[in-house]
């Protein structure tokens, strides 16, 4: 599996997981503002830099990220951060291997139904996604500007194996969260965050994870959407050096005890 590394050897390492339709570049906004760390940015199997790759499903890809972990990463250990896809691999990671998680942080992950809509966005997004035009107007939808970021986003779909792409679709649409009994082998301390204009199967997951498990605090972050780490790059990256120096979150971000569903604004179409 393909990792790109960034920073000073000796800085505490960072492993990020990347969201659907994109791969590690998606982190380099987060490269940029935390140059201290030792940061990973692996691309799953079949997507980006590892297209060549078969994608089998997500316990094989939290056993992989693991296995990079181990090799890779100081001691075998490293602070996880995964957005979407990402934090659903992250889950996994942090259920089946806790011995390479210093902490986890998940943004963005559904939970329960997804509903119909959504799934007729992504497979409409699937038809398109191979085609460097259809990329090119996923990637307006997504908001991204012309710069290397969109041009990044149509390679790795070039390089994306379309089947993989399926494949990771209808799991997600499936069973998005790993089941109960997994997510509760979860022992390292967890942040879950949500955007208030996020989907709504991502606003569920932020407190259904805060009930399930007492190693996870939940958050919502006023007035940002799915993809806010590049929406919002600085508060993102803050956000993880919070966390990572001292389990702390910015000011700004609300507890999920402090607010109701009502009080979360509705969310946009993102996928995962």
């Amino acid at each position: 599996m393909y990792t790109a590394e960034h920073g000073p050897a000796t800085g505490t390492p960072l492993t990020f997981l990347h969201g659907s339709m994109v791969s590690g570049w998606m982190w380099l906004g987060q490269v940029a503002d935390l140059p201290a760390y030792r940061i990973f940015l692996p691309d799953f199997p079949g997507v980006g830099q590892s297209g060549s790759e078969q994608w089998v499903n997500m316990t094989t890809t939290a056993d992989l990220v693991a296995d990079m972990i181990r090799t890779r990463c100081p001691e075998g250990r490293t602070h996880l951060v995964g957005l979407s896809l990402g934090g659903i691999i992250g889950l996994y990671v942090a259920a089946q291997h806790p011995d390479v998680v210093r902490s986890l942080l998940v943004s963005g992950v559904p939970q329960g139904v997804i509903s119909a809509p959504l799934r007729l966005l992504s497979q409409g997004m699937l038809r398109l996604y191979h085609r460097p035009w259809g990329a090119n107007l996923i990637a307006t939808m997504f908001g991204l500007p012309q710069d290397e970021s969109r041009a990044a986003f149509v390679q790795t779909a070039l390089q994306t194996n379309p089947a993989a792409l399926r494949a990771i679709t209808a799991e997600v649409n499936m069973q998005p969260l790993p089941p109960d009994n997994l997510l509760r082998q979860i022992s390292a301390p967890t942040l879950a965050v949500v955007g208030s204009k996020d989907t709504a199967p991502a606003r569920r997951a932020v407190p259904y994870l805060a009930d399930l498990l007492p190693t996870v605090r939940g958050y919502v972050v006023p007035e940002v959407g799915h993809q806010w780490n590049a929406e919002q790059p600085q508060l993102f990256s803050e956000m993880v050096r919070e966390w990572v120096e001292g389990q702390r979150v910015p000011t700004s971000f609300v507890g999920v005890g402090q607010v109701g569903q009502s009080q979360i604004s509705k969310g946009n179409t993102a996928v995962s």
